[in-house]
C-alpha cells in the first residue's frame, strides 16, 4: 500500500530509503498509512512534515526508527514502523490531536498519541482503545 499524500522517504530513514527505494513501503503499517493520508485530507492547508532530509532538512527519525537513530528504543512504536511525528505549517499540534481525540471514528486505526509535546505523534499499536500517554 502507497501513500495518497507522501513520499515513502518521508516515513523511513535515509539508509532505508537508499537500500531500498520504493521497496521500503512493505515495512510501512498499512493502518498508518491511511491514518496520516485521513489526517492530510482534513489538515489539508499547508505541509504535514514527517522527515525531511530528502530536501535537505534535519527530520530523519520521524517515522521508522532503526537502532542507527539516537531516538531509537526498541518497545517505541516508531521501532515496529507503526508511528510517525508529524509538524503542521498551518495548524498546532494541540488543534490536530484534539480533532482526532474528539473524531476517533474517523480515525479507527489511531490507537496511541502522545501529550505534551510540540509535535504530533501518532501511532497504530494493537489496543482496543485510544491510548493518551506523556513519555
Amino acid at each position: 500500500m502507497h501513500s495518497k499524500y507522501f513520499k515513502i522517504h518521508e516515513l523511513v530513514p535515509k539508509k532505508m530509503f537508499e537500500k531500498y527505494g520504493e521497496a521500503a513501503w512493505r515495512y510501512v503499517d498499512p493502518r498508518l498509512i491511511e491514518s496520516i493520508d485521513k489526517l492530510k485530507e482534513h489538515f489539508n492547508l499547508g505541509t504535514m512534515t514527517i522527515n525531511n532530509y530528502f530536501w535537505g532538512g534535519n527530520r530523519e527519525w520521524s517515522g521508522i526508527r532503526t537502532p542507527e537513530s539516537h531516538y531509537y528504543s526498541f518497545g517505541s512504536q516508531h521501532s515496529y514502523a507503526n508511528a510517525i511525528d508529524a509538524v503542521f505549517s498551518h495548524y498546532s499540534e494541540e488543534e490536530v490531536r484534539n480533532y482526532i481525540i474528539d473524531n476517533k471514528d474517523l480515525f479507527p486505526h489511531i490507537k496511541g498519541i502522545e501529550l505534551g509535546v510540540s509535535w504530533l505523534h501518532i501511532d497504530v499499536r494493537n489496543e482496543d482503545e485510544l491510548v493518551l500517554f506523556n513519555k
